[in-house]
């Protein structure tokens, strides 16, 4: 499964790749939203995970940019931002598609969600 890591907070970039590698996920990383677009066209990428606030582009941008390409129009998206709920009334989410994270939420819980997204049902469990 590839994810796509977007954040302009080099120390939280690293993290989250790190800990996604560790769950054994591959993981692309940009700092701000014009380099995702560019990696947008490599090898498709299962979902995003995406800063709001960022130099460039923002990750509002990033996330219209992303739902014109075809292949990812039903892509999960998910929003983090560390300035809490602030943005959380601006964002269009589709329930199905599109999730908003504090960056304070423990890592653990964020994993454990983006287990549930990727494999479902099989989630936590050895196949």
């Amino acid at each position: 499964m590839n994810i796509l890591v977007v954040d302009d907070n080099l120390d939280y970039l690293y993290f989250m790749k790190e800990s996604l590698f560790l769950n054994g996920y591959t993981v692309f990383t940009a700092t701000n939203g014009s380099e995702a677009c560019k990696l947008l066209g490599q090898p498709d990428i299962d979902l995003i995970i995406s800063d709001i606030k960022m130099p460039t582009l923002d990750g509002i941008m990033l996330h219209a940019f992303a739902r014109e390409l075809e292949r990812y129009k039903r892509t999960k998206f998910i929003f983090v931002s560390g300035y809490g709920d602030a943005y959380s009334d601006i964002l269009n989410l589709d329930p199905e598609n599109d999730f908003f994270f504090n960056k304070t939420t423990p890592v653990a819980e964020l994993l454990k969600f983006i287990d549930g997204l990727m494999f479902g049902d099989f989630a936590g469990t050895w196949v």
